[in-house]
């Protein structure tokens, strides 16, 4: 039997979701066993001429029993072979076991072990998601994702063989680079479909406040307000210029500047439709008070997971949060919620933004107007209909 074959079966394994809560790694297997025989951990050493202190350790998980010490312990607790070495007949020699036999039927909190090439082939097809990518896409620490991710969702983990620096067992994480030909930057390796539906299974809500409409969405005559919003873009250019060719300009002339700035900005108002008076009337988004407009329920985009985006990844918000979800609500993006659970049952929420999959853009002017999600719903089909 290869050495390494007890590493492969210890160490490549897949947590079964069904089992979360009573997993058991090796150690725990053989503390099982000695319960059920009702012996003890002193005993066992006595018997097998093997030191307490390396018993203790082989329980307490923090050494893993080499092919030597685990045939002694498999022979004594009466598992051997088919319990620990699936490729094992019961006389010694070489042959081959289903996965399905490593572990007994009855014992159903036993970790799910599975042959490394069924792990390959996971890695391969499944399993292609790593604890780093998770991080990154959930813009979470690794410990983080430890705690509320692992647990739910099914698993590979391939030890790098190295404990305080040094070689002491096979690569696994090298091995299955080797033989999938690609960088495995991380030991744990997820299913992506698991990861897929345990984030859709967690959002808690997405909703919607605000709406960017062209404002010649909310006037009577586009034509005409095309025209006077031109005008102004004309005077704008013509004292740009100005300025720019005389800089020690009167200040009057600065000021001119921006009230012409203004005055287009909001020009479309002196010509706007039955229904754009209503909408103008309605209470308008405050991106200084954004808690004043209603969150409204909207449908999840089809958007990949990894393009959402989170506050942080906006740069250019300034540095706190509460201005990066203002820079969501001014630009009528989608809030999405999420909420995660620990094994024991505490919870955390985190939020991401998905830009409108339906944003709007103008014809004739280049200027926007910003109206809730709820006053858009209520007008939204009068207004496409008269576009």
């Amino acid at each position: 039997m290869s050495p390494h074959v007890f590493d492969i079966i210890y160490l490549v394994e897949i947590a079964s979701r069904e089992d979360v809560g009573t997993m058991l790694s090796l150690n725990e297997n053989i503390k099982e066993i000695l319960r059920e025989k009702n012996l003890t951990q002193k005993q066992m050493a006595a018997k097998l001429g093997i030191s307490e202190c390396s018993i203790s350790r082989y329980l307490n998980g923090t050494r893993i029993p080499q092919e030597e010490d685990a045939r002694k312990i498999a022979d004594f607790l009466g598992v051997y072979p088919k319990e620990w070495f699936p490729n094992m007949e019961e006389d010694g020699t070489e042959g081959t076991v289903p996965a399905q036999e490593v572990l007994k039927p009855s014992r159903q909190s036993w970790e799910q072990l599975r042959t490394w090439p069924e792990a390959i082939k996971a890695l391969s097809t499944t399993h292609t998601i790593s604890v780093q990518d998770i991080c990154q896409i959930l813009h979470a620490p690794r410990s983080w994702v430890n705690r509320y991710i692992l647990p739910h969702i099914d698993k590979i983990y391939l030890p790098d063989g190295k404990r305080a620096g040094k070689e002491i067992n096979t690569n696994w994480k090298e091995v299955a680079a080797l033989q999938l030909g690609k960088d495995m930057q991380d030991s744990t390796w997820c299913s992506k479909e698991d990861f897929d539906n345990l984030i859709m299974g967690s959002i808690l809500s997405v909703t919607k406040q605000t709406k960017l409409i062209p404002a010649e969405l909310l006037v009577q005559d586009k034509k005409a307000f095309a025209e006077e919003y031109n005008q102004y873009t004309q005077r704008i250019a013509d004292l740009a210029k100005e300025l720019n060719e005389e800089p020690l300009s009167p200040m009057e002339k600065y000021t001119e500047l921006a009230d012409l700035k203004r005055q287009q900005a909001v020009c479309y108002r002196r010509q706007l439709s039955n229904e754009g008076r209503q909408i103008m009337r309605s209470n308008l988004p405050a991106a200084g008070n954004p808690d004043a407009t209603k969150s409204i329920p909207v449908r999840l985009p089809s958007v990949p997971i990894e393009k959402w985006i989170f506050p942080e990844d906006i740069k250019d918000f300034a540095e706190t949060e509460e201005n990066g979800h203002k820079y969501f609500f001014k630009n009528g993006y989608i809030r999405i919620v999420l909420s995660f659970i620990d094994t024991n049952g505490n919870s955390v929420r985190k939020s991401f933004y998905v830009a409108d999959p339906e944003t709007m853009y103008h014809k004739l002017v280049e200027e926007y107007v910003l109206i809730s999600e709820e006053v858009w719903q209520m007008y939204a089909i009068r207004l496409m209909s008269r576009r």
